[in-house]
């Protein structure tokens, strides 16, 4: 098992930052690949976004109001997947 980094994704064109409005998920808990783990926020709407790996949340790198860059670690989840590369 691998801790990987859970980012920002890229939700947009053009979108540059995002506004972390909730946690779904709490440190501890299991998650599987697609589930919604968190909600964001961008100039249009607001957005559950899944998780990319299977494994166990380990903790949230930001907190819920920050605004963060896209591609900025968000969380970080110990996998249980055989390969710890993000999906395309």
């Amino acid at each position: 098992m691998a801790v990987v980094s859970v980012r920002i994704p890229q939700m947009g064109e053009g979108l540059q930052e995002a506004r972390v409005v909730a946690f779904l998920k709490q440190p501890g808990d299991r998650v599987v690949r697609d589930e919604p783990i968190y909600q964001m926020e961008t100039d249009k709407a607001v957005l559950d976004v899944e998780s990319p790996f299977s494994g166990v949340l380990v903790e949230w790198t930001a907190r819920p109001d920050d605004v963060l860059p896209i591609g900025a670690e968000i969380a970080r989840i110990e996998t249980d997947e055989a390969s710890t590369s993000e999906p395309a």
